[in-house]
Formats: structure tokens, sequence, C-alpha cells
């Protein structure tokens, strides 16, 4: 049976009792908590609880525990760095890759991103909460962070065991797409033991080739998806799929 998860501030947690002030309309008027009810959360730090809820009232929520469960941050950790997109594009990526189980999401300012920086910070907020509510609709241990904007040329991605760039290319003289070889078959033996993973997905207008070369100087590894050519939110949450694929989802155990 399936029960309502949530995730918790973990100083709510004292002896065998949390004490939820948070999210209370959603819990008291959605999904009509009542004494009794078997509730799940998550402290995002080291715990998660199967509670009993024991009380209810305006200003807060009781839960007695039932059981504490031990939760790992499992490797490698995936961090995608996601060109800014507008809006609804930009949301889905968050949405959908937070879903998959990416570990930790930072928004790049690149040169052909049009989004205005000066109202990111209330972008960012606006994300996390996407995020937060992503991470606990999937039932997530720990909620996926939005990092603070960047620039792209101070993504640091020597910092990870292995750094990609998907991007396409086009052969200049003979106008015409140039193919890498199958990305499943170029990607699997690198990061089978590695224990930090990134990569970097384009704005709308793609890349552009100084953009390119830094990374590839930095250590990137470039590769494309054949012949298809898809829409920026689509190859976030394309490429990770074939990550996990790969690791064979144990980063979401």
């Amino acid at each position: 049976m399936s029960y309502p998860y949530f995730f918790i501030k973990k100083d709510g947690v004292t002896g065998n009792e949390i004490i939820v002030k948070e999210e209370l309309n959603h819990l008291i008027n959605v999904l009509r908590i009542r004494k009794g009810d078997r509730v799940e959360v998550s402290d995002n730090n080291k715990y998660r609880y199967r509670t009993e809820v024991t009380g209810v009232n305006r200003s807060e929520v009781t839960l007695l525990i039932r059981e504490r469960i031990k939760i790992f941050r499992i490797l490698p950790q995936i961090v995608l760095f996601q060109c800014i997109l507008k809006k609804n594009a930009m949301e889905i990526a968050i949405q959908k890759t937070v879903e998959i189980g990416i570990d930790r999401i930072v928004p790049v300012f690149s040169s052909r991103v049009i989004v205005n920086n000066k109202k990111i910070e209330n972008k960012i907020k606006r994300w996390q909460k996407i995020a937060e509510e992503s991470s606990k609709q999937c039932k997530r241990d720990f909620i996926c962070k939005i990092s603070p904007s960047v620039n792209i040329y101070n993504v640091e991605a020597p910092e990870f065991d292995v750094f990609y760039i998907p991007y396409e290319v086009y052969d200049r003289v003979k106008n015409k797409e140039i193919n890498y070889p199958g990305i499943l078959g170029s990607i699997g033996s690198k990061i089978s033991s590695a224990k930090s993973i990134g990569y970097i997905i384009g704005p709308e207008g793609g890349f552009e080739e100084k953009e390119v070369s830094f990374f590839k100087k930095s250590g990137a590894i470039a590769v494309n998806f054949g012949k298809k050519i898809l829409r920026s939110e689509t190859a976030s949450v394309y490429f990770l799929s074939i990550v996990d694929y790969i690791l064979g989802n144990k980063s979401k155990k």
C-alpha cells in the first residue's frame, strides 16, 4: 500500500515523535489525514520514517515513529549543468530529471541563453520548489538541490570523474551532420566505476563553438544522439535515462 510521503526538518524529530508544522494545508485539507493514518517521511539527512498520525490540529501534526530506516547517498552522484531555458522548458527539464534521480542541478548562463539574469534568484526559488515537489512525488530519500547559477566558463568539468557534453555537430565543408558512435557504446565503460558524473545541456540555440572547445580542453567527453536533434529539455532527460539504465538504476535505490 502506498502512503502519503513528504519531507520534514530533522529538528522536528524528538525521540519517537515527529512534530510537523509545514505543509499543514496539504496534509489536512488535501490529503485529509486523520489520527491512525500511516505516513512516510524523510528528514533529507539520515533517516526515512514510517509513522502513524497521533494528533492533528490547525498548528501542527504529530507523528509516532513506527520504523526508522537509515538512508544513504548512493554513488555515483550525478549533476546536470542545464543552460537556462525558457520557463516551461526549464521546468520540464527539472521536473523530469528529478523524477529519474538527478542529484543536483546547476543553472548555467551560456552565450545563447536569453533569460534575464536580474530575476535569477526568484527563478531558482521556484525551481527548487519544483524539485522538492518532484522529489516528494517519486518518494526520493533526498531532495534534489538546485544550486546557484554560474557562467558557462566557470563550470569545473575536471571536478568530476567523468563529464559529458552532448551536442550536435556539422561538417562545415559537406554541410552535413557528423555522427559519433552510438551513445550507449561510448559511455558505458567510463561510468561504471565513477563516483561523480557531470553533464551539460545547451540552451534552445545550442552551444557556440568556443564553448564546446572550452569543455573539450577541460577533459569533457563530447557525445551526440546520432541523427536525433532533440529539444534541450528532452536531451537533459534522454541522456540521464541512458546513464540510469547503464547504472542499473542503482542511484535510485
